[in-house]
């Protein structure tokens, strides 16, 4: 345990330093803002079809840096409803500022969630501008004047930068919120999630709300020791937690994928808010999150959704665990048989397919499944579904994005047979080769897609 320990004087030293440093800082620009005299607790919103998964790295950066980790929060609500949640946000605040005894918060948005924050800040009646210190808008609303008159930044992606070669915008300008140009960021090169959980992204937000220049835009790593997991498991896109399923954590064999010993190293039964851990789990190794889900009336047996994911090597306590009911929502989409397996890939960085040298690389048994026709740079894809359609054994990604995916914003689907055996007995060799340097290996189980679905996600801290 050594390692961990020296972490912890580590991070410590770190919190002691911003704890008493920031209130010496000062700005000299024009429009310079008061001096940050303390850290307060950080509330991040996700947007479309979001979750805290975005804010998952940024967390680790901020930890990283010596930022409590009891003063880092996410809001989650159901994207497939049209109105922003503004009442359950305030509702929210409340918690926090009674949970921490602050008196505001620093509030993130992403996406949609700026617009649910500038709605929010924006209307008296709630009082939203008083209980919020400083506000970052992350690649969404861009509102001539401060929301709610709070200090506010905005960070921009390509969507909104000028010259990118993919600005959406009507006049091809740069993107601006508030009065001030020099309080907005640019990343042209960036895609639009990718500006949310970029090292960019951070340094900014952190000067930002600290005062300081980070320490580090690295995760830290425990090399060894134990790390604590804590997330939830929620219905997508609803985020909602999934009542009356059974979580287990399982040790698996890198090698293979396949579970190391005969029974859990844990289980916990998910409640009404899906929540689960902490849990602690060894730095480095591989693990597997099985979500055993209830039969329904669609879907008469129990079935297990199946996550793995890149060793954990810090404390993470935004993980996500993002399934549905057996044979409902997006689920009703995706063919079962014993004979193949399914699964998603996903990843908080979009994949790139069509982008030559600058392209990412997504193997499934050697098969590269981002075909330039089937992750686009303009698809902003998160998240590849493979699975064999028409269960005809037969691989086809000529057919492009299959349907409905190719409708659905950042989703992606390809028509990929990936041969199963009976209780996942072989393995899938997964092999993603990053755009702009890095290269990971992970191999899962063969589940067949009866009874089984499969997730896998990789780090996206590689940006």
């Amino acid at each position: 345990m050594e390692m961990r320990q020296s972490n912890y004087w580590y991070r410590l030293l770190l919190a002691i330093l911003l704890l008493g440093l920031v209130a010496g800082c000062s700005d000299n620009s024009s429009n310079a803002r008061p001096v940050v005299s303390k850290l307060l607790p950080i509330v991040f919103v996700h947007g479309q079809s979001g979750s805290a998964q975005q804010f998952e790295t940024q967390a680790m950066r901020f930890t990283s840096n010596g930022y409590p980790q009891n003063l880092l929060f996410s809001f989650e609500y159901n994207t497939s409803l049209e109105d922003n949640p503004i009442g359950e946000l305030d509702t929210f605040l409340d918690e926090v500022l009674a949970k921490t005894g602050a008196s505001q918060v620093y509030a993130i948005g992403h996406s949609r969630g700026t617009s649910v924050w500038t709605t929010y800040l924006d209307d008296p009646a709630f009082g939203g501008a008083e209980k919020v210190a400083r506000y970052v808008n992350i690649d969404g609303r861009s509102p001539e004047q401060l929301p709610g008159g709070v200090d506010t930044i905005g960070i921009w992606g390509e969507w909104n930068t000028a010259g990118s070669g993919y600005n959406r915008r009507e006049d091809n300008s740069d993107a601006q919120i508030g009065p001030y140009a020099e309080d907005n960021y640019y990343f042209p090169g960036k895609s639009h999630t990718e500006t949310a959980t970029s090292s960019g992204a951070f340094s900014v937000m952190y000067r930002f709300l600290t005062g300081m220049e980070p320490g580090t835009t690295e995760v830290a790593e425990i090399t060894s020791g134990a790390v604590n997991i804590a997330g939830r498991a929620v219905l997508f896109p609803e985020n909602q937690g999934y009542a009356g399923t059974r979580l287990q954590i399982w040790e698996i064999d890198a090698a293979t994928g396949h579970r190391s010993n005969d029974t859990p190293l844990a289980t916990v039964e998910i409640g009404e808010t899906g929540d689960f851990g902490p849990l602690e789990l060894d730095s480095g190794r591989h693990y597997e999150f099985a979500l055993l889900r209830p039969a329904t009336d669609t879907f008469p047996m129990e079935s297990v959704h199946h996550f793995y994911a890149e060793p954990y090597t810090h404390d993470n306590y935004f993980v996500r665990l993002q399934t549905s009911r057996p044979g409902e929502s997006i689920s009703a989409f995706i063919p079962t048989d014993e004979d193949s397996t399914g699964m998603v890939l996903l990843r908080q960085r979009e994949f790139w397919g069509d982008q030559g040298a600058m392209a990412d690389e997504l193997f499934v048994n050697g098969l590269n499944v981002l075909a330039p026709e089937i992750s686009p740079r303009t698809g902003v894809n998160l998240a590849v579904f493979t699975f064999d359609e028409g269960s005809d054994n037969v691989t086809d990604l000529d057919k492009g994005e299959l349907f409905p995916f190719s409708a659905l914003s950042f989703l992606t689907a390809a028509d990929v047979f990936i041969p199963a055996m009976a209780g996942g007995g072989g393995t899938v060799e997964l092999v993603l080769i990053t755009r702009g340097g890095g290269e990971t290996h992970l191999n899962v189980p063969n589940w067949p897609s009866v009874g089984n679905r499969v997730s896998v996600t990789f780090r996206d801290d590689t940006n």
